[in-house]
Parts: structure tokens; sequence; C-alpha cells
């Protein structure tokens, strides 16, 4: 009877696998000469080449809009102590922590559209 069990739930699997969509290949940003996108490349085409953007800004001008190139990881540093009980032996429980996070590093690539949608300006931004 497992064997049965373990025969449908492989074969749900590799179905599963055979059904999903493939996945559409996104625009590698360290690739591409953006100065060469400038005046024909809106904001439209990025949203379909990048995805959604990370950061994004309005102004009279137009929109500014940041995508992640490079994150640093994230990191947390815990530390926990505590007291506990076993079996008829009595004891009382005590617990303290904390967490520290640094801030988040890493690298953004910045496009400028003005008002039409239409890149005007670009840059790679450090944080």
């Amino acid at each position: 009877m497992k064997a049965i069990h373990f025969l449908i739930l492989a074969s749900v699997l590799v179905l599963g696998g055979c059904a999903s969509e493939p996945k559409v290949a996104k625009t590698n940003p360290k690739n591409v000469n953006w100065s060469e996108r400038i005046g024909n490349y809106t904001y439209d085409h990025a949203l379909a080449d990048l995805g959604k953007p990370v950061l994004i800004g309005e102004s009279g001008d137009g929109k500014t809009a940041e995508w992640s190139l490079r994150r640093s990881p994230r990191v947390s540093f815990g530390l926990g102590v505590g007291t506990g009980s076993f079996g008829h032996h009595g004891g009382v429980g005590v617990g303290v922590g904390s967490s520290v996070t640094p801030p988040p590093r890493g690298e953004n690539l910045r496009l400028k559209f003005d008002k039409d949608g239409k890149l005007t300006e670009w840059s790679k931004v450090t944080y």
C-alpha cells in the first residue's frame, strides 16, 4: 500500500513539473549599453525588461526608477539565554534576546524618464 502512495506522489510531482510555464528571460541590466537607449527606450520597456522597480519617484519633469543590480546579504546576529525544567525537577524559565541587523548595501540601476516616458538619463548608484 505504501508503494502505491509513493508512485502516486512521484507521478504528481513529475507531471506537475511538466505543467509549469517556461520562464521568460529578462534583460540583464549589467550587459546593456544604456547610453544607446537614451531617447528611444521607454518606462514601459523597462518594466517589461527589468520587472518592477525597487524605488520609484515622480516629479514635474518625469519619473525616476531604480532596479537592484547587486544587494549585499542580509545577516542578523542574535544572542539568547534561558533556563527550563526537565522531569520532576522544577525550574524557572528566563530568556533575554537581542539582534542586530546591518543596513542594506548594494548597487542599483537608476533610470530617469521624461514626461512622455522616454529615457533621458541613467546611472549606477551604490548604497
